[in-house]
């Protein structure tokens, strides 16, 4: 635990999904319930500028901390020190003659355009455009998918450097738009007041992230059974390996995640809903859930 190439890669990772994360909830979830309620409510205007503060530091984050990645990568691949791997053109060579790098210069040009995008992505009006919308989805989706190229998905042959990339690009996506949109999911439910207005978007909210979340839960456990398989090979190695017994503790992390988000969804949205069973906002919500054949949804799925 001494490498601080751990530290960096944890922080890339967490910003990276944070980043994608936002901006799938904006234009899935966010955006959508605020239509619901009353676009210029006071919820709305706070939510989308504190939403963009995040997203801007998140983005910051994952800049610095890719950079440190890569330095450190590039020191550990030549032996050398620090400083001469910045001063002998050890970085350039690692940026243009490996995958490692190749991948990063991508994903550094992703960055900045999708710093581009985000000016009037993040307008605490919301972007009217579609183009917008459009456009900042794709560059989060590719800037979060793009990881799996710094990783182990990488050098396979035949079936098996097509299937494993991708399921790892998947699983990368699922996990930006699950794990990474429980942080503005989290944020529009405690800014949420008691006018009938801000309700209406926080039910529909959450209604909306119940079905995102499971389809991304059902996306991460079949990639994440295609990685195991490639990674692992055998039930033994997951107990005799320390990879493995990382999986197992990353595996118990997930089905803990899964059984929280359960208990939300059973019990405790449905108390939710029922303190206010006499107010128009849970009515609505309510008439809502039963046209779309949906039981309360709850804020960790």
């Amino acid at each position: 635990m001494n490498d601080p190439t751990i530290y960096a890669r944890a922080i890339h990772f967490a910003a990276t999904l944070l980043v994608a994360g936002i901006v799938f909830f904006i234009v899935a979830i966010a955006e959508p319930a605020f239509r619901h309620g009353n676009d210029d409510t006071r919820l709305a205007v706070a939510v989308r500028a504190r939403l963009a503060l995040i997203a801007w530091i998140g983005l910051t984050l994952a800049v610095l901390s890719g950079a440190a990645w890569l330095v450190l990568t590039a020191k550990s691949m030549s032996g050398q020190p620090l400083a001469e791997v910045l001063s002998q053109g050890v970085l350039w060579t690692v940026l243009l003659r490996t995958e490692f790098g190749n991948d990063w210069l991508a994903r550094f040009f992703l960055a900045c355009v999708l710093a581009g995008v985000f000016v009037p992505f993040l307008s605490t009006h919301g972007s009217k455009s579609g183009w917008v919308r459009a456009a900042t989805l794709i560059l989060a989706t590719a800037f979060v998918g793009t990881l799996a190229w710094a990783g182990h998905a990488i050098g396979g042959q035949g079936i098996e450097g097509i299937l494993h990339p991708a399921a790892d690009v998947l699983h990368l996506i699922a996990a930006a738009a699950w794990v990474g949109a429980l942080v503005p999911l989290a944020l529009l439910l405690a800014m949420t007041g008691h006018s009938t207005a801000e309700l209406v978007v926080a039910r529909t909210a959450t209604l909306r992230f119940s079905t995102f979340g499971i389809t991304s839960v059902a996306a991460l456990l079949f990639t994440g059974i295609i990685n195991t398989w490639y990674l692992v090979g055998s039930v033994t190695s997951l107990v005799e390996t320390g990879y493995g017994r990382l999986l197992l503790m990353k595996i118990a992390c997930f089905l803990g995640m899964v059984g929280i988000a359960a208990v939300n969804r059973m019990r405790l949205t449905p108390r939710f809903c029922s303190t206010r069973s006499n107010s128009r906002s849970c009515r609505y919500t309510t008439t809502l859930m039963r046209a779309r054949a949906f039981r309360p949804a709850g804020c960790a799925w």
